[in-house]
């Protein structure tokens, strides 16, 4: 941490001393926090540092959007501009007046960032205070100036970029187009190269124009020229420019064969481009797609999420694909950093076998123990509307409903619906498989669960137990008895059956579990459970093994199965959240043995509680019932998070849906609501840091 106790990848001092301390040649920034600041860069020159991007000049002209346009303007008006607001005032009320002189729908965003941090989009004159409040907020924290231009908002436009780069003998050349129209809040989620549906002349004409841009300032090393394409009157538009390497460089790469960081290294030693056959011309080969894999809940308004990955495993199908991560198994995901935690790149020789190389690459790989947007990325690439090259930004937002929960095939849908019995049977077997060499239990030959009562079905031979799911698709929570037959021999199908459990209502909770309870073991002893569904399982491989991390104490088991279900053959990846499959229920906790699988076939993990027929009644003695109206008047915070403000004071009153805070996690801010009518009073302060489900404020 930074003398001042700020963020330490945003002090200069000490970065620019950790670079001398480690006797550093050259400084390579990345693609945030200082990587477009100019000041960043004199300092790491003024130590006899050599910074691998551009000049500080160059920065300075063109890092910050209202300079750059300003720039442009008056040195080479032949580039087009995107109707905005040149002025440089801050002032809200005249902020507003200019909006309304544009006329909305119009953008607000951070001058000196990207990234769609800082950026808002504002419809109704009504909420543009406090969206400019947001949108300068974000900017303060992410780029060290609140400073916000305005733009006029182009609904139906594309999202294209020239890649350039540019050395210290006046040479500027394209890498080529990328189109990063499929958005979501601002922020890259599918990009892709070639844009298949610009023409040649517009793809000739947009690289000339960023080589035109770079050349005005003598620009060295990588840079991005962003243009918007207005679809509807088929004119593109100056942007920005991003003086940094992006982070989808890598779909450039595996389409021109190049390296774009090899080629920065040459330029920042003062190598001229032009002695380069590579670039002359520079190659366009097939097609390559790149996904940014975020921690976050689609079905949760894309709240980000965090905790620990319990089993990150790829896909082994490695040909032609690029997964650029820091994350493994046992990996923490924090709420202090980007809720981006990986890039799946793929490429083909075509953009449909891109396609579909991409959707096998995400459903095959287990991501297991924090929520993603892995599901949500594949139903983008398999929505209609991906199949026409003249999609836009407004992409997600017209088809969110559909991407959020797209149609399922039957076969799907009956996989889903057996996973209960599968789990309950996979936990019984994975003992058997775990590696050698743990601590022998006590009475290990005894099967687990095992009671001496041998004349009461409700404990004979047949193993039983009650897993609840919650479908990370509807969101809905199901509740299924298991039961299957012992094997004798150890080996080859079982035959099993599910069958799904009412819910008790909120009113006379304790009584309800109670008499469900009984009325399910009367029907275990009468051999009548009702609504079954029976199933053939068989586990035809499996591997097992403890996994541990240093971050969180205790181990936890995870493991690869081969597993048919009714003569249906599914490859699935099971992690749980402690070594004792013996368990019941989780200590502390009252949710029972959790357990979360994944299979390639649903294309995402799925969470199961598991717990003896006992144990699941006496939580739901504990869990359900209780005064809904006075829960909706606490607001527990929705993650780990930070409190940034506190909009209300204690004893205000509220209205319900009014926004009472806004809170930050994972580089995100999100505005917190009332439930209910009433009397406002906090539970915390600004600036407080909170785990999820503590009490931020009250409305009584």
């Amino acid at each position: 941490m930074n003398r001042e106790g700020g963020n330490p990848y945003l002090d200069i001092e000490l970065l620019t001393q950790v670079a001398l301390d480690a006797n550093a040649d050259a400084v390579h920034p990345g693609y945030g926090y200082l990587s477009e600041n100019a000041k960043f860069v004199d300092a790491i020159l003024a130590a006899g540092i050599t910074f691998i991007g551009p000049a500080s000049n160059a920065m300075s002209t063109l890092g910050d959007k209202r300079s750059a346009k300003a720039y442009l303007r008056e040195h080479d008006p032949n580039v087009p501009l995107i109707p905005g607001v040149s002025s440089s005032s801050q002032n809200p009320e005249e902020l507003e007046r200019m909006a309304s002189e544009i006329g909305y729908p119009v953008m607000l965003k951070a001058s000196a960032g990207g990234g769609g941090k800082g950026m808002r989009i504002v419809h109704d004159p009504s909420t543009f205070r406090a969206e400019l409040k947001l949108a300068q907020s974000e900017a303060s924290r992410f780029f060290g100036s609140s400073d916000c231009i305005l733009e006029k908002y182009i609904e139906a436009g594309k999202h294209i970029e020239i890649q350039i780069m540019g050395d210290s003998h006046g040479n500027v050349v394209s890498l080529n187009e990328r189109e990063c129209s499929i958005q979501r809040r601002h922020q890259k989620v599918v990009e892709e190269t070639p844009s298949v549906w610009l023409k040649p002349r517009q793809r000739a004409d947009m690289s000339e124009a960023a080589c035109r841009v770079g050349k005005l300032l003598a620009y060295e090393n990588a840079g991005t020229v962003e243009f918007v394409f207005d679809v509807a009157t088929g004119k593109f538009y100056f942007l920005e420019v991003n003086t940094r390497l992006q982070v989808e460089h890598p779909i450039t790469e595996e389409t021109t064969r190049l390296d774009v960081v090899s080629l920065q290294i040459f330029v920042a030693a003062g190598g001229n481009l032009s002695t380069l056959p590579q670039l002359d011309p520079v190659p366009q080969i097939g097609h390559a797609i790149e996904c940014r894999l975020c921690a976050e809940d689609p079905n949760r308004d894309f709240y980000p999420e965090n905790g620990t990955i319990r089993l990150w495993k790829l896909s082994n199908d490695t040909s032609h694909t690029r997964v650029e991560t820091a994350v493994a198994t046992g990996s923490s995901v924090s709420i202090y950093f980007d809720s981006m935690i990986a890039k799946f790149v793929v490429w083909a020789p075509t953009r449909t076998l891109a396609r579909a190389k991409m959707i096998r690459l995400l459903a095959d790989t287990a991501i297991i123990g924090v929520r993603t947007n892995q599901k949500f990325l594949q139903s983008c690439l398999m929505n209609g509307g991906f199949s026409d090259p003249a999609y836009t930004t407004s992409f997600i937002p017209q088809r969110l409903q559909s991407l959020l929960s797209p149609a399922r095939t039957q076969a799907e849908i009956s996989l889903q619906q057996a996973l209960p019995l599968v789990v309950s049977y996979a936990l019984d077997l994975l003992p058997r498989y775990l590696t050698r060499g743990s601590a022998t239990r006590a009475f290990s030959n005894i099967r687990p669960k095992f009671r001496n009562q041998a004349f009461d079905t409700v404990n004979s031979g047949e193993r039983r137990t009650i897993v609840t799911s919650n479908d990370p698709v509807t969101s809905s929570q199901v509740a299924s008895f298991c039961a299957w037959e012992p094997n004798k021999s150890e080996s080859g199908p079982v035959r099993g059956y599910a069958a799904s459990l009412p819910q008790p209502a909120n009113q006379k909770a304790a009584t309800a579990a109670t008499s469900n309870y009984n009325a399910l073991t009367s029907a275990i002893r009468a051999g009548n459970v009702p609504d079954q569904t029976r199933y053939t399982l068989d586990v035809l491989s499996c591997e097992a093994q403890h996994s541990l991390t240093v971050s969180s104490p205790g181990s936890w088991i995870t493991g690869t199965m081969s597993v048919a279900v009714n003569g249906v053959v599914s490859k699935m990846y099971l992690a749980t959240e402690t070594s004792d499959l013996r368990a019941t229920r989780m200590p502390d906790t009252g949710q029972g043995f959790r357990v979360m699988v994944h299979l390639p076939l649903l294309g995402t993990w799925f969470s199961f509680n598991v717990f003896s027929t006992l144990s699941y009644f006496e939580h739901l003695r504990e869990a359900v019932g209780g005064d809904a109206q006075a829960k909706l008047k606490v607001i527990l915070a929705p993650m780990p998070c930070k409190v940034v403000s506190v909009l209300k004071k204690n004893g205000d009153k509220v209205k319900a849906g009014e926004i009472v805070m806004v809170v930050e996690s994972m580089k995100m801010e999100m505005n917190i609501s009332a439930a209910v009518e009433g009397t406002f009073s906090s539970k915390v302060q600004e600036q407080d840091a909170v785990d999820e489900g503590s009490p931020l404020c009250a409305v009584e």
